[in-house]
């Protein structure tokens, strides 16, 4: 990114300035057709939103095709509280109580840093689960590794294991289950998916939309710091040792990507969990989302997209734990520690203490702009 400001004029009056487009995860025929959809080239900041959401991680652009399948061949029914296209699946299993739960894999960051990898994807998938209303209770995993001989599965699986317990143990979640398989076609390519199951009673469950024009719209969760940029586009779609993105030859190592692995806080991530359910005791929450690969432009976007109106975002107010290391496109597509990212009626005054860093960043507006 250039150090001056790349302001949208400007991007009009530069179409030829160069721009890392390849090193943040985008081919060449996807760049050409951010081109075609602005009728310019894209300023800094819209060049890393575009990366992220159009990720592998976030868009699922080489899988939805199959995925689609699933709801199209899913026969409806009334114990369905929650679906495909929520953050987790809700169904009702009687007496006005639902269990919550998702599965999501953290293939790429596990590879790169095992421990902290597998950790934060417990961590992710716990949010997740949380964002439907749902007190987390238990977490399960299912792994797959090269052959249990190789140099390479014994460099990743044992930190892997570590980082599932440890996270699982700091939040007081039980790993209830899981299964191991070894086979050589996992060589390089390890399968780390985490699950996590949640309880809940019906009228307790929330949808990440932002709904009523002039509600607040509160950050909170931990400081933003210099972990976890580029974890979608870099992680998600580049291959290891390989070019940045298909075609592009453009060269990441394995330790270029190692500061894209989030780092996790899960003793954090334990007083968020409680004070979001206080909130949602409280009567104060009218729609939740998490930050996850795509950190605030994908949630922000998300929750405006799925509401009733648009929304303004101020991105000078994030907090950041390290300011010198970013530049407000880096601020954009970060993904935090443990923050999730709410929509309230009003301030919660004080959470009970929780040191949480909370500060209103943004309202919902009439429209259907995000700005």
């Amino acid at each position: 990114m250039s150090g001056a400001a790349d302001t949208v004029s400007r991007a009009g009056a530069t179409p030829g300035q160069p721009q890392p487009y390849a090193e943040l995860g985008l081919t060449s025929a996807e760049y050409e057709r951010i081109g075609e959809l602005l009728g310019r080239r894209p300023t800094d900041a819209e060049l890393a939103i575009y990366s992220v959401m159009w990720s592998e991680h976030c868009s699922y652009k080489s899988s939805k095709i199959h995925l689609r399948r699933f709801a199209d061949s899913a026969p409806p029914s009334p114990a369905l509280l929650a679906g495909i296209g929520q953050n987790a699946g809700v169904v009702d299993i009687g007496q006005g109580y639902a269990v919550t739960f998702k599965v999501e894999s953290h293939n790429h960051p596990s590879y790169v840093e095992p421990f902290q990898g597998a950790a934060t994807g417990v961590g992710g998938i716990v949010r997740d689960i949380l964002a439907m209303g749902a007190r987390p209770v238990a977490v399960m995993d299912s792994l797959r590794f090269g052959p249990a001989e190789a140099p390479d599965t014994h460099r990743v699986l044992p930190g892997v294991v570590a980082g599932i317990s440890f996270y699982g143990n700091c939040l007081g979640l039980p790993n209830i289950g899981g299964e191991l398989a070894f086979d050589p076609c996992y060589s390089g390519n390890p399968l780390v998916n985490a699950l996590c199951v949640g309880v809940m009673r019906h009228q307790d469950l929330k949808l990440a939309a932002a709904r009523g024009t002039g509600n607040q719209v509160i950050l909170f969760g931990s400081r933003t710091g210099p972990d976890g940029i580029g974890g979608a586009s870099v992680l998600a779609s580049a291959t290891f040792g390989g070019p940045g993105g298909a075609g592009d030859g453009v060269a990441n190592t394995d330790s270029a990507k190692r500061p894209s692995v989030q780092v996790g806080d899960p003793f954090m991530e334990k007083l968020l969990i409680e004070c979001c359910l206080d909130l949602y005791a409280a009567g104060l929450v009218t729609g939740i989302q998490d930050l996850g690969a795509a950190g605030v432009a994908c949630a922000t976007t998300e929750l405006a997209a799925a509401g009733t109106g648009g929304m303004a975002v101020r991105l000078d107010e994030v907090p950041l734990r390290v300011f010198a290391l970013f530049t407000r496109a880096e601020a954009r597509g970060v993904e935090p520690g443990t923050p999730v990212r709410l929509t309230q009626e009003e301030l919660y005054p004080d959470a009970k203490g929780v040191p949480l860093t909370a500060f209103k960043f943004e309202r919902i507006e009439d429209g259907e702009r995000a700005r």
